[in-house]
């Protein structure tokens, strides 16, 4: 084992760093995490899946540390199955879900504490992103939701021309100040209580398998890791990340997400180790 790499953690983003276009890892990039692996590297993910979710897509991948699933919200050790909540909806008024817009087109699934998707009401696009993400999920009452077990609520709308944001607000009424929405793609809105901080992030990461936080290198392709890109001592974003993102990146790579940002970093990272063994 190189003890160059073996005290180090890779947090890479799995959403948009390691998948081709079926949604799947691709073979160079389990080769590569493979190598990575076998010279002692440590590595996990996030992504914005489910924790089964996740562990379908990796399938025979080990990871070494819990994975920052549903966005952040939740860091999932699979070692285990244990499970750290960082975000919940306690102290909401209990009948917030009942209260989301009931309208045609608009489709609403909860992430839940316990790794878990519930189905409140069904549209189009909803059901397109399960299937894309590969996520089991349970139909569920809106009355029977607890908030202190929900992590964050997903609202798709099948149709652009939708007033999404407006029937939240004259659904929600004042709640709606307290929760933060992020347009996630043009027929995703997410709603969650609050920002999760970089910090709480890493330290949620690290604790379980006593890794420092600056020994965490963060390898980001999307805006939802920005918070944990600033917050890290190293990181690197791919060259076609949003420009706020490669700004606060420590590096860039030379190659974009499709072209193999992540192979980029974990390859050279293994090559350097090498070099100096």
């Amino acid at each position: 084992m190189n003890q160059s790499l073996a005290n180090k953690l890779v947090l890479c983003d799995l959403d948009n760093l390691l998948l081709g276009p079926d949604g799947n890892l691709t073979q160079v990039v389990r080769d590569v995490l493979q190598l990575f692996s076998s010279r002692g590297g440590r590595f996990t993910v996030f992504s914005q899946r489910t924790p089964k979710a996740v562990r379908a897509i990796l399938g025979s991948v080990r990871l070494s540390a819990p994975a920052l699933v549903c966005g952040g919200t939740l860091a999932y050790h699979f070692a285990d199955g244990s499970r750290q909540p960082l975000c919940s909806f306690a102290g909401q008024d209990a009948g917030l879900f009942a209260s989301l817009p009931s309208a045609a087109g608009v489709g609403i699934a909860l992430q839940m504490q316990d790794g878990s998707t519930r189905v409140l009401r069904m549209s189009h696009a909803l059901e397109q992103h399960l299937q894309q993400e590969w996520t089991p999920y349970l139909l569920a009452n809106a009355a029977d939701i607890r908030p202190d077990e929900v992590l964050r609520a997903l609202v798709y709308q099948d149709n652009r021309s939708i007033p999404l944001t407006s029937l939240l607000e004259k659904a929600l009424g004042d709640s709606t100040t307290a929760l933060l929405g992020e347009r996630a793609a043009p027929d995703l809105l997410r709603l969650t209580p609050r920002t999760v901080s970089g910090a709480e992030m890493l330290q949620a990461v690290c604790t379980p398998v006593g890794i420092a936080p600056e020994n965490v290198l963060v390898l980001a392709g999307s805006m939802p890791m920005l918070e944990l890109v600033r917050a890290a001592s190293r990181s690197a974003a791919a060259a076609d990340a949003p420009a706020e993102l490669r700004l606060a990146a420590k590096q860039v790579t030379l190659t974009d997400a499709a072209g193999g940002a992540a192979v980029e970093v974990l390859y050279r990272m293994v090559r350097d180790a090498e070099k100096l063994a």
